[in-house]
């Protein structure tokens, strides 16, 4: 799959479960369980009484297969149509874009994904908005994959476009069963969205898009617009980010709660000794105390919800005064 016409059609597939097809250039997995493929993209089209008569409509360069690490391919667009009934009718499409991937692993399965693109797309007709060519241009940056995933957890999307003519697409499906864990199509102006996908442990299909887009009066751009998609798998339980707030040099907090026994265990560290005491919280809601803090003890947080966000809040009442909190978040054990 080497173009942006396949990307289309990947695309289409989903809604049959094709994409693994439209991907099946990619090795099966072998040594490692992600494979891998970056390709810089452009693509001119007009309607069907216009032809090519100089350039190259659909120019594409691309890495060879890998599994982890940074890549990173540019492409230049630059292609002529003419009315085949009326030469006075003729289009130029034009465009530069680089894009940039980076694939971290854990362990043999896919750990993150991010993907950023910028340049410039450009349609111009000499006869202005009376062409009847109908013309289209874009430039992208592809990422397409096949990877494994040997636990249950959480597939985390965010994209970001430009205010000119952004586009992102995203798809990931159980090479399997077809079945979408992960669905994100964007095209147009200035955007900022994040959203996640449930997975089990599996083989899975992905195909991932930035790039930039120009109808019948495209503008070159003075600066190029940059857009970006990333993907970053979370275990079930697991915790989103690092602990935030001065509350931190006090408690340690977990990297995962436990979905089996729905607890949290938190722990004092050294310093508990300047605190005079503590509430620990759970989505707003109060689950322990604790008015004797030593260094080593446990708090354990019971009853966690299964399916909600947990966002553990510590808060702190320091000896001589003063306040201090700390905070963790946490993805869900399992979906609604």
């Amino acid at each position: 799959m080497s173009s942006s016409r396949s990307v289309r059609r990947a695309l289409a597939l989903t809604a049959t479960g094709g994409l693994v097809a439209a991907i099946a250039w990619l090795p099966a997995p072998a040594f490692a369980a992600v494979q891998a493929q970056l390709l810089a993209v452009g693509e001119a089209g007009t309607s069907s009484n216009c032809t090519l008569t100089s350039g190259d409509d659909n120019p594409q360069t691309q890495t060879p297969v890998f599994s982890h690490g940074q890549k990173t391919r540019s492409v230049d667009l630059d292609a002529t149509f003419t009315n085949t009934g009326n030469s006075s009718d003729v289009v130029q499409m034009s465009g530069h874009y680089t894009g940039t991937v980076t694939v971290a692993r854990k362990g043999a399965n896919l750990g993150s994904v991010s993907l950023t693109g910028s340049g410039h797309v450009n349609v111009s007709s000499d006869l202005g908005s009376s062409t009847a060519c109908d013309p289209t241009a874009e430039v992208l940056s592809v990422f397409e994959s096949q990877f494994t995933e040997s636990q249950k957890g959480w597939l985390y999307v965010e994209r970001t476009t430009p205010a000119k003519a952004g586009v992102t697409e995203l798809i990931a499906q159980n090479a399997d069963t077809g079945a979408a864990v992960a669905f994100e199509i964007f095209q147009g102006g200035q955007s900022h969205a994040l959203s996640r996908g449930f997975v089990t442990p599996g083989t899975f299909s992905g195909i991932m898009v930035v790039g930039l887009t120009a109808g019948d009066t495209g503008v070159l751009l003075k600066r190029a617009p940059t857009s970006s998609l990333s993907m970053v798998f979370h275990k079930v339980g697991s915790a989103v980010a690092g602990t935030t707030g001065p509350g931190k040099r006090y408690v340690e907090f977990p990297g995962a709660v436990s979905c089996s026994k729905h607890t949290a265990t938190l722990g004092w560290k050294a310093s508990a000794g300047q605190v005079d005491s503590a509430t620990f919280l759970v989505n707003g809601q109060q689950k322990a105390s604790d008015g004797t803090p030593r260094g080593g003890d446990r708090i354990v947080l019971r009853h966690l919800s299964s399916t909600d966000d947990l966002k553990i809040t510590a808060k702190l009442r320091l000896k001589g005064g003063g306040r201090a909190t700390a905070t963790r978040s946490y993805v869900p054990c399992k979906p609604l």
